[in-house]
């Protein structure tokens, strides 16, 4: 039993050690931030729903919103018919193009096409992601509020004000963290989206937060392994002491007057050794990744 007990205790300190030698080597970092051109952030009517007059009022009301909260913001006003699934892949790539890959902002699109039901989306990249992910669907269900349900007329009034809303609801949604324990997991790119030590890292290693968990249950499920073993076994045998064979003979009867050792047979064990050494193993790398920046987001039917 204290053999048991000696051997659980050195690999649960084995274990809670891994964290710090993990934690030593810094992970590459794709993180671009923001570059403080507010005035990149605008409008983009597709649909030329607004005056000259009308857009030039939102886009001031867009970049002064991006230099409130850092971060570029890009609202596009689309007339044109997209599926779910394009629609996604239009608003990463569009936001890219436009700001560069894994930089601070958002896209929020607008599906003003008449097709039922409509398909909004918004895409998310560096710390807007973890800013806006949780809250996303907040943001949509208030905004179903101000925009025309699927079939409506659209106003050109009804969606400026629209706008506007969006943004406030940018400053009242946003959850600022950065601590170790938020992170955001883009599987289209296999990154992970988290804070370290204050700085956002956009990263193939995964955060510390995850190994904890795996950690945590690892220890959890080999102990209660070796309990349940140790009772399975305890139940089948019962342990008695040990006991002297000397007690099943006489001494008088016993009377050893020589001793020899003497070796019956002789084995000798071989084996070969190599004259080539092997090389390292090659492990080939996984499948490709989608070009363009890390993402999060989603989209909203109304």
């Amino acid at each position: 039993m204290k053999r048991l007990v000696s051997f659980l205790m050195t690999a649960i300190l084995c274990v809670c050690m891994v964290p710090l030698l993990t934690g030593c080597s810094e992970p590459e970092n794709d993180y671009a931030g923001w570059n403080g051109n507010y005035q990149d952030s605008v409008l983009i009517d597709d649909r030329d729903l607004f005056t000259e007059t009308q857009k030039r009022e939102l886009d001031e009301a867009i970049q002064q919103k991006s230099k409130e909260l850092e971060m570029n913001i890009l609202i596009y006003v689309d007339g044109t018919y997209r599926s779910d699934a394009d629609t996604k892949t239009f608003c990463d790539q569009t936001y890219d193009n436009w700001f560069g890959n894994d930089t601070d902002g958002l896209m929020y699109y607008l599906d003003l096409s008449g097709k039922t039901p409509a398909y909004d989306y918004i895409s998310t990249s560096g710390k807007a992601i973890l800013l806006y992910e949780e809250n996303r669907e907040l943001i949509f269900n208030h905004m179903d509020n101000y925009l025309p349900a699927s079939g409506q007329e659209i106003k050109q009034e009804q969606i400026y004000d629209a706008i506007e809303e969006f943004l406030s609801q940018l400053s009242v949604n946003a959850k600022s963290t950065t601590s170790g324990t938020s992170f955001y997991h883009d599987k289209n790119k296999g990154t992970y989206i988290y804070y370290k030590h204050g700085e956002l890292y956009i990263t193939h290693k995964k955060p510390l937060i995850i190994w904890v968990r795996i950690w945590v249950v690892s220890i959890i499920i080999g102990l209660l392994t070796a309990l349940i073993t140790f009772l399975v076994s305890k139940g089948k045998y019962t342990f008695k002491a040990k006991t002297n064979p000397s007690i099943y003979l006489s001494k008088d009867a016993v009377n050893f007057t020589q001793r020899n050792d003497q070796h019956i047979r002789t084995y000798q064990s071989r084996s070969r050794i190599s004259s080539s050494s092997s090389g390292g193993g090659h492990r080939s790398g996984g499948g490709g990744h989608h070009s363009g920046g890390s993402h999060g987001g989603g989209g909203h039917h109304r």
